[in-house]
């Protein structure tokens, strides 16, 4: 007979990269709340394109770090980065949306010289009106415009 059960701890940190994770964001943020006290300004989502593909021919946890560093040199101090599952990422920035759009296209084309992958970035100005949920879906929705056009890029 228990005389107690033990909670399982929830994993706020994606072991492959050391970053934050979802549970960490819905933990900080709420999906139903508002972002109103926050510096950041911008939400960006993207995703690896075509990863699964090129997973079968070269590392595919090498190509997730080389990602995951090329990201944080492109947001710098500037934001929080959170791999949010897979080949998909989130980053909440305080940088204007022009600012984040410049970084972001760095960003891609820096994967795209020295990685064999691209990436697909949507970008959202955060409305505090609007529920972390709504603000994270609306950047899933520019995410994946881009790769209907074919991916990478950003797109605001």
């Amino acid at each position: 007979m228990k005389l107690f059960q033990r909670k399982p701890k929830i994993s706020m940190t994606d072991p492959l990269t050391g970053l934050h994770n979802r549970n960490y964001f819905h933990y900080t943020y709420g999906e139903l709340s508002q972002l109103k006290d926050t510096a950041y300004r911008t939400m960006a989502v993207f995703d690896l394109d075509h990863f699964k593909a090129a997973n079968d021919l070269v590392n595919g946890d090498n190509v997730i770090r080389d990602i995951v560093r090329l990201a944080k040199e492109a947001i710098g101090e500037k934001g929080e980065l959170m791999r949010w599952g897979g080949d998909e990422f989130m980053a909440m920035l305080s940088m204007t949306p022009d600012e984040a759009l410049h970084a972001m296209k760095r960003f891609t084309e820096e994967v795209n010289q020295k990685t064999p992958i691209t990436v697909s970035v949507g970008l959202v100005e955060i409305r505090t009106e609007d529920t972390t949920k709504t603000n994270y879906y609306r950047a899933v929705q520019r995410c994946y415009l881009v790769k209907e056009m074919g991916g990478n890029g950003v797109k605001l």
